[in-house]
């Protein structure tokens, strides 16, 4: 019988450290993305590079909408992108905190030259 209420407790402990863990591997995750759009976004356009984010984003399972996207771009074609979002750590379907997110990524265009 104590073996069995060990046992119970400590998948009780792994299900909550990654329900916990799960909203800053997600914003872990989401950073990369950005990344990737800030990099695409030196040589194409705002709107192509909106629309190939959230497509992505959306890929992936991540819920930002167009409003929580801000795309910037310089006339050196530095891209600084900024995603706002909210996540929640939630255990057995109980919402214990809800997190609010401010994720940027910026990138430079390089010109090689030979």
């Amino acid at each position: 019988m104590k073996k069995l209420f060990f046992t119970v407790l400590v998948i009780a402990i792994v299900i909550a450290l990654g329900s916990a863990v799960k909203p800053y591997w997600d914003k872990y995750w989401i950073q990369k993305e950005l990344e990737v759009g800030a990099v695409y976004g030196t040589k194409n356009n705002l709107e192509h590079t909106q629309e190939f984010l959230l497509k992505k984003l959306k890929r992936e399972g991540y819920a930002i909408g167009e409003d929580d996207v801000i795309i910037e771009k310089d006339s050196k074609n530095s891209v600084t992108v900024t995603a706002r979002y909210s996540d929640k750590i939630s255990i057995f379907g109980m919402e214990l905190k809800k997190l609010h997110f401010t994720v940027t990524a910026t990138a430079k265009e390089v010109k090689q030259y030979f």
